[in-house]
């Protein structure tokens, strides 16, 4: 799950902050060149809380953007800069850091899973492989991460009427663009698609998917090649 750097006290203000507003939403944004490097932008777009956290006490720090709901990766910053086969690291924060954008190049797809399994570590703590080459097509697999962030929402087979609504208003996100053009695309029932031109490929789930189902966020793209 990841880590929110919040204080214990305000959790109970977050939950009922995410029932009202359904205010989350995550994006994996990737670009593939035909010898397998490429670039990946991670986005956590919390910024619809920003102006009811800034009344919540420690919600606006001063001198200190640590305030709840900032999913701070700050830290995932200097721990990608390490790795080998990450390049050009970068983070953007805007709205009060609501918003966050992390992006980064990778050489191969053996450095760019290692980067994933830094970002989104489950409570397993193995590694995970996020991505594999099967011949012409490009396989995604997913850990527990998403899955165990979902329960932390009050996700699961017992949801509410309210609480799958609210599960609904908050998405995950994906695009791809390839060197190559896409001839095809596998995703999980609920995981919606849209071509972006010829090479690229847009897909959209909301969490209520992934609350019911562990491969919500598995994709399979086939290339032309």
């Amino acid at each position: 799950m990841i880590s929110f750097p919040v204080p214990t006290r305000v959790w109970m203000f977050l939950a009922i902050t995410l029932l009202a507003t359904g205010c989350l939403t995550i994006e994996e944004n990737y670009r593939f060149k035909k010898d397998g490097s490429g670039s990946m932008e991670y986005v956590v777009d919390m910024s619809e809380m920003a102006d009811l956290m800034k009344g919540l006490p420690g919600g606006k720090t001063e001198g200190k953007d640590d305030g709840i709901g900032r999913m701070d990766m700050q830290d995932d910053l200097g721990k990608l800069k390490k790795l080998p086969g990450i390049r050009k690291v970068k983070l953007k924060k805007e709205k009060d850091g609501f918003l966050q954008r992390l992006s980064f190049r990778f050489n191969d797809i053996n450095a760019l899973n290692a980067a994933l399994n830094s970002l989104m570590p489950d409570s397993t703590g193995q590694q995970h492989e996020f991505f594999r080459w099967e011949g012409n097509a490009l396989v995604r697999t997913n850990n527990r991460h998403a899955d165990e962030m979902s329960s932390g929402m009050g996700g699961g087979s017992g949801d509410s009427t309210d609480m799958t609504s609210m599960l609904q208003s908050m998405h995950y996100k994906y695009s791809f663009r390839f060197a190559d053009e896409i001839s095809d695309a596998q995703v999980a029932q609920g995981m919606a698609k849209e071509a972006d031109g010829s090479n690229g490929m847009k897909f959209n789930t909301d969490w209520s998917v992934i609350s019911k189902d562990p491969t919500a966020l598995d994709l399979r793209i086939v290339l032309k090649k």
